[in-house]
């Protein structure tokens, strides 16, 4: 009988560190994950509609020239990437994949490290909505930039998961300008 107390005892400690993590500890874990390059697991952490509406608002590739269209696919996907291919992708598959290249795509200037990030404090915005505060100091190569970011995150039952920046979203928007403005 002791033996069960405290398999049931290990077990209820386990299962509150794997459901219900704070914000701020959802944070860390995510940055942790984009650290390893863990990138199916960064994008775990988004909340679903967030990610799906993220894609939507790339779906403005499929209105560009077919030239313009593969060079994002192989841009943002991969060599040989088709519109079916993408489409066949989750909306984590298809976000863990816009993480991957555009960190690729900076590491090209040299190795991006996130790995001093410091959780200030968190906001909160009624029950479900926090904003977590970070510092973070992020090495490209030789360049190091440290920049206070806030990292806004929504409840969805027991856990926090992350809406997708303002940066992320300025970023697809780049994109579309871009599109809209490659001749047909």
């Amino acid at each position: 009988m002791k033996i069960f107390r405290i398999a049931f005892v290990v077990l209820i400690l386990s299962n509150g560190l794997a459901y219900g993590a704070t914000a701020p500890e959802t944070t860390a874990a995510f940055y942790k994950e984009l650290q390893e390059g863990n990138f199916e697991a960064a994008a775990a952490f988004f909340d679903p509609p967030a990610l799906t509406e993220f894609r939507e608002s790339l779906s403005i590739i499929n209105d560009a020239p077919p030239t313009a269209q593969q060079q994002f696919r192989e841009a943002f996907f991969g060599a040989g990437a088709t519109a079916e291919s993408i489409a066949k992708m989750s909306d984590r598959q298809f976000f863990a994949s816009f993480l991957r290249s555009a960190l690729a795509q900076a590491e090209a200037l040299g190795r991006v490290n996130f790995e001093d990030l410091e959780i200030l404090g968190e906001v909160m915005e009624g029950p479900d909505v926090a904003h977590v505060v970070t510092r973070n100091k992020v090495a490209v190569g030789d360049v190091e930039v440290e920049g206070m970011e806030v990292v806004s995150c929504i409840k969805r039952g027991e856990d926090w998961k992350l809406l997708v920046s303002t940066q992320m979203k300025g970023l697809a928007n780049q994109i579309r300008t871009a599109l809209t403005s490659v001749p047909r």
